[in-house]
């Protein structure tokens, strides 16, 4: 079952996404969360890979539209800080 999700933003979401709450990684180059809510989210710069044992690896980089489901433990392997508007579902 894949319980993270990708795309291209839409210029409409890109746009919209700016009024979500905003997290920044700042100099770490490796997060762990355990989700416990879905949440999307639109990257504002940075790349990362988004491991979990639910799912292939995420690459994600500017202008990606992820989509996480709610019991997926993310291990972030950050390699540009990462900024990104999210909202949870």
């Amino acid at each position: 079952m894949t319980t993270i999700t990708k795309r291209q933003a839409t210029p409409e979401e890109l746009a919209s996404c700016q009024s979500w709450e905003l997290w920044e990684s700042g100099d770490t180059d490796r997060f762990v969360y355990q989700y416990d809510q879905d949440v999307q989210f639109i990257v504002q710069s940075g790349e990362a890979v988004i491991n979990s044992a639910t799912n292939p690896p995420v690459a994600i980089v500017p202008g990606t539209h992820v989509t996480i489901r709610k019991g997926v433990d993310g291990d972030w392997a950050i390699s540009s800080a990462i900024v990104n508007r999210y909202q949870y579902l």
